[in-house]
This record gives structure tokens, C-alpha cells and sequence, in this order.
């Protein structure tokens, strides 16, 4: 799929829809866990990319690079396909 000329791969894809369900409901430092929901909903055309206002991108874009930050860290997890997601998404954003 692609989102803005950038194209997401079928498992990057499938690791964003099992981490939108991961992280369904939660929240951290009382903010709301929305960064997969939010690529979800951009990559399977629910949502257009300019109907999000720019602080839930930058938003999504915080926590998934928080995310891919904390897992990266931990040996025994491959971080590969969310730091990738992480990057596109950047890029998607023009960062």
C-alpha cells in the first residue's frame, strides 16, 4: 500500500494492524496510545491523510519513534519492520 508516494510493505502493514490491537485502550503518562490506530486508519484509506490535524501526526509520529527507541533497546526483539515504519512515516510527513 502506499500513503503519500511512499510504499508500506504486506508485513509492515501486519505489523502495524497487530500493534493498533496491542495497543488498543492504552494509555501512557495519561496520553492514549494512538500512533498504529492513526497509520492503520491512513494506510486503509478510512481516514485521509488531510483530515488529521498536524498535532496527531506529529503526535503518531513521537510515539512510533518512541516505540521503535524502547524496543530497539531490548535484545531479544527485532525491531527491523518498526524502525522501517518509522522511517516512511517520516518520510510520509515530509521529515
Amino acid at each position: 500500500m502506499q500513503l503519500n508516494g511512499i510504499t508500506f510493505s504486506a508485513e509492515e502493514i501486519e505489523e502495524i494492524e497487530l500493534l493498533k490491537e496491542l495497543c488498543e485502550g492504552m494509555t501512557v503518562d495519561g496520553i492514549e496510545v494512538v500512533c498504529f490506530k492513526v497509520l492503520s486508519d491512513l494506510l486503509n484509506n478510512r481516514v485521509k491523510f488531510e483530515d488529521f490535524p498536524q498535532e496527531v501526526l506529529h503526535i503518531t509520529q513521537l510515539q512510533v519513534n518512541d516505540y521503535v527507541h524502547f524496543w530497539s533497546e531490548v535484545d531479544w526483539f527485532d525491531s527491523r519492520l518498526a524502525e522501517s515504519v518509522a522511517i516512511k512515516f517520516s518520510r510520509v510527513l515530509g521529515n
